[in-house]
């Protein structure tokens, strides 16, 4: 990816980021070899939209204003924002690419250091799905330092092909331990965080995928949340992300990069993840506290949904937890919760754990 970006002029959002705004057409998606011959445009939206989206409608408290930007809009039409790039955030962010990637397979012990706690479908149901969804608590677990992350996601994926969204502190990645907004593409060509590969189209002026989230949850304060799906529309079949109560579509991956996803997934999970170093003490999860199963304090990820076949939002079904640590990080699956939670599950831990 150039320093570059064949930038047309920049923006500041009001954290004091610049973004460069980058013609549509020289943002980093279209170096893929199999979108040479695209015909995609700034105007794009999905065709359709799942059925059902009301699943999403009833959270109490969401993030404040989308307006990060200075100017109150952000990019012009026919650009999208990506942060000014230097060769030592190229660096460091190849060598976060490669710490998130070395376990994303869950459910295995691949390499030290990644632990999980996560609801999950299930293998070898049969089931298939074309997206998911949740709500997920913000908050800023601390401290969280050099090569650590912590974060909150929901994946879809099959074979070898995935994508997430969710939020994260992730020093290596950003430079601070602020909470970002991330996406992650994981495909045989491309494999990286937000913008930093042949992967996801951006189609938004005002939306950049690596944005601070601000304010975020204080236990028994305020409690933040950000709606968060991916699903494959139909017929383009490209997976959408779409952010919100206010289905803002952010942008897509091409149905053109997969081979596991070309069709459908078969798989999907939500909740925590963190990594440290081996005998460095592991960062904490979600809030960064004992999880007691209270909506009031603790991290949580309600409304937690699949996209089925009939392309209807449901509740997530043929589901397990998994946490490979339970002492130090937890996941409780409440299930159903009432009408204004959905499937709800609990997650976190304070961390602190040594070894692999």
């Amino acid at each position: 990816m150039s320093l570059s970006h064949n930038i047309v002029f920049a923006e500041q959002t009001i954290y004091g980021e610049e973004y460069d705004c980058v013609d549509f057409y020289k943002q980093p998606a279209f170096d893929h070899p199999a979108l040479k011959n695209h015909n995609f445009h700034h105007q794009m939206r999905p065709t359709s939209y799942p059925k059902n989206w009301g699943t999403f409608k009833n959270s109490s408290t969401t993030n404040r204003s989308n307006n990060i930007w200075i100017n109150g809009k952000g990019c012009s039409a026919g650009t999208v924002p990506i942060k000014k790039t230097t060769k030592e955030d190229l660096i460091n962010t190849k060598l976060a690419s490669k710490i998130y990637n070395r376990q994303y397979r869950p459910l295995t012990q691949q390499e030290p250091g990644t632990h999980y706690a996560i609801l999950h479908t299930n293998y070898g149901t049969g089931k298939v799905f074309i997206g998911g969804g949740m709500e997920t608590t913000i908050f800023n677990p601390q401290p969280v330092i050099d090569s650590q992350y912590s974060s909150s996601q929901v994946k879809v994926a099959n074979g070898p092909d995935s994508v997430e969204v969710g939020w994260t502190v992730n020093p290596t990645l950003y430079k601070d331990d602020r909470v970002r907004l991330f996406i992650y593409t994981n495909t045989a060509a491309a494999r990286c965080f937000n913008l930093h590969c042949a992967g996801f189209v951006l189609t938004r002026p005002d939306m950049p995928v690596d944005q601070i989230l601000d304010p975020v949850s204080r236990s028994d304060k305020d409690i933040y949340l950000k709606t968060l799906l991916i699903y494959r529309d139909s017929p383009s079949g490209h997976w959408w992300l779409v952010l919100d109560q206010g289905r803002t579509k952010v942008g897509f991956w091409p149905n053109h990069i997969f081979t596991g996803l070309k069709k459908v997934a078969n798989y999907v999970e939500w909740g925590g993840k963190v990594y440290s170093p081996r005998d460095v003490p592991s960062p904490p999860m979600g809030a960064g506290r004992r999880v007691l199963g209270q909506t009031f304090r603790d991290a949580y990820c309600s409304r937690v949904a699949t996209v089925n076949e009939s392309f209807v939002i449901v509740k997530a079904t043929e589901t397990s937890t998994y946490a490979d640590i339970p002492d130090y990080y937890k996941v409780y699956d409440e299930g159903f919760y009432g009408h204004f939670y959905g499937h709800l599950i609990f997650y976190g831990g304070q961390g602190m754990y040594t070894g692999i």
